[in-house]
Order: C-alpha cells, then structure tokens, then sequence
C-alpha cells in the first residue's frame, strides 16, 4: 500500500464540550498524517456545534447527533465515515503528532484492530494521580483488553460486526463491545503500548465521585439488558458485592495490599499510599451508589415494560 493510501476517519461523540473542543479539534487536525478526516457526532446543548462549524474548512464534519448516547453517537459516525480505519476518540483525548502513521504501519502489517496504552497528563491531584497508577496496575503485562482510548478498527469489519450496538432503551456506555466481538471472531488485534495518548482524568472530589458511580451504575444496566439477568440475582449480587466492599475495609489487609500495588506505580510511590486509601475507600463507595442507582433504574424500566 502507498504511503498516504490508507485513509482514516476520527470519530469523536461529544456532548456539551464547548470549553474543550476547539483544543481537540486542533489537536486532530494537527496530526501530522494527511489522509484523514475529522467526524465529530454532536449531542451537545451548549455552544459546542456552533464552535464545531468553524472548522468546516479545516477538514472536520459536524453531525447532528441522535441523542442516544455515545455508542450511537459513534454508530452514526461509522455509517457517514469514508476512511478505511475508524479511529474513536473521546473529545478530551490527545494523540501523539504522529499517530496515525504508527497506526497505518500495524494495518499495513495485516492488522485488524489496533489497541493503543494511555497516561494521564496530570499529576498535581491525588485523585488523577490515583487513576493514573490504577490504570498502569491493571494494564501491565496485559494483552486480553477489550477496548482503549482511541480505539482504531478496519472500517468494513465494525460494520460487519454491528458496530457498537444494538441498541437499548436506556442510556449507557459499552464501548467494549465491539471489541468483544473482534476477539471472538478470531480478527487480528494488535496492541502496542508504546503509542501513548494522552487522557485527563478527574483532579477534584467532585468530578472523581461522579466519574466511579457512573461507571458503578453501568454494571446492572449491563447485566439485565444485555446479559439478561434477572432483578432478583442483580439485587443478591449486589448486596454480596456490598458485604465484600464492608469486608475488606474492615479487615484492612485487603485493601491495603491492593492499595499498596497501586501506590507503587505512582510517581510518588509509597508516599501516595495513604492518601490513596482514602481515594480508594471513595471510589468503592461511588461504586456501589452508583450499581444500585442502575439497579433502581433497571426496576423502574422493568415496571414501565408491564
């Protein structure tokens, strides 16, 4: 294949990201790869399209999102893409300049899908710098990921494979799907983790809580629509999951071996360790608001559908 023959098309779903996008717009247009094209699929109520059209002219499509959330977002941006690689990255993601050759070498090396490794930029917070040692500890040594930031799949295979549907009457992440699906399939998947991007993560209280009980609230959404559980083994999982969280606090040799792995991995090490076993006691508290708030919500669903 040519130097610049493969073509690439960005996907980026955003919702309300109007004090961010124009530095992710930048950032996508200056990757230095010049066959490429910008998608982002706006689900936005702010200012975020209007600052989008200024683009226009510099290579990035606006779409009018379907206001289903992030997945469907994508699914729309998969279906209006002409670049043979998708590549989705979320509004506040940040690639390397050269990104998209270190891609175009694993594709043209027969790759089907590509997984990349992620860092966070900042490390003044003890809440991003938590996140940041977390994801090094449960990522190192791995190649079994489902999904990474910027996420990169041949254009004719994720539409093969249903993209990242089907869809559901509520709204909520599963952006690993159709990763799942890829490995089941038996498609060539590389992972390097050399090609890094750059991904923020919370650095105060609020944003942390909110972020872990998001991600809590996934889990039951996922299991009663996609796995078919029903309420009453959610409720039993949970409520062990509860007792599990009380335990390993109460008898603290748990969660402090768990969190002395983690503090390794941060810059500071082991002087990070107590302040992240407060950060850890927060984000399974999160976690478990956030499982039973989708638990309560998969009962309302369940009683609308009778």
């Amino acid at each position: 294949m040519g130097k610049n023959d493969l073509k690439f098309s960005i996907i980026t779903p955003s919702f309300n990201e109007e004090k961010d996008i124009r530095e992710t717009l930048e950032n996508f247009i200056g990757l230095s790869y010049p066959n490429k094209e910008i998608l982002v699929v706006d689900d936005s109520t702010d200012q975020t399209a209007e600052i989008i059209k200024e683009y226009a002219s510099r290579g990035v499509r606006l779409i009018n999102g379907p206001r289903k959330g992030c997945c469907e977002a994508v699914n729309l941006g998969i279906e209006q893409a002409t670049g043979d690689v998708i590549v989705q990255a979320d509004a506040d993601v940040r690639p390397p300049r050269d990104f998209l050759e270190r891609l175009k070498e694993k594709y043209d090396a027969g790759a089907d899908w590509v997984l990349v490794d992620c860092r966070n930029p900042r490390t003044e917070s003890v809440f991003s710098r938590f996140i940041g040692a977390l994801h090094i500890f449960e990522h190192e040594g791995r190649d079994d990921m489902y999904y990474t930031e910027a996420f990169s799949v041949r254009k004719d295979l994720a539409i093969k494979l249903g993209m990242f549907g089907p869809s559901y009457p509520v709204r909520f992440c599963r952006d690993w799907l159709l990763g799942k699906k890829l490995t089941e399939g038996g498609y060539k998947k590389v992972y390097d983790p050399s090609i890094v991007v750059q991904h923020p993560q919370p650095d105060n209280f609020s944003e942390f809580w909110y972020v872990r009980k998001a991600r809590g609230r996934f889990g039951p959404l996922q299991q009663y629509f996609m796995d078919k559980r029903s309420l009453f083994y959610l409720f039993i999982k949970l409520l062990a999951k509860d007792a599990v969280f009380v335990l390993r606090f109460i008898l603290i040799i748990p969660a402090t071996l768990r969190v002395g792995k983690i503090s390794l991995r941060s810059q500071n090490k082991l002087k990070d360790f107590f302040p992240f076993l407060w950060v850890y006691f927060i984000q399974e508290l999160a976690r478990c608001v956030g499982e039973w708030e989708g638990f309560w919500g998969d009962l309302k669903h369940a009683s609308e559908r009778k």
